[in-house]
């Protein structure tokens, strides 16, 4: 099956969202690190791992390897 290389629009979508992510994952970290609270923590790590998660799903698909 052939897959349809990305527009140019998609891609600069794609790169917008990347940088989206990647600032969202730099303002987790530097919270984490003032947090003392566990229950925070706690919740401030899903929310990093589920931003990591976001970040590999948009660049696998910049990469091309994205199946979707």
């Amino acid at each position: 099956m052939d897959k349809m290389p990305l527009t140019d629009g998609e891609i600069a979508q794609l790169r917008r969202r990347e940088a989206a992510i990647l600032a969202r994952l730099d303002l987790l970290k530097r919270t984490m690190s003032e947090t003392k609270a566990l229950d925070t923590l706690a919740f401030k790590s899903k929310l990093f791992k589920e931003a990591q998660e976001e970040l590999r799903h948009v660049q696998d698909k910049l990469a091309g390897l994205d199946e979707d």
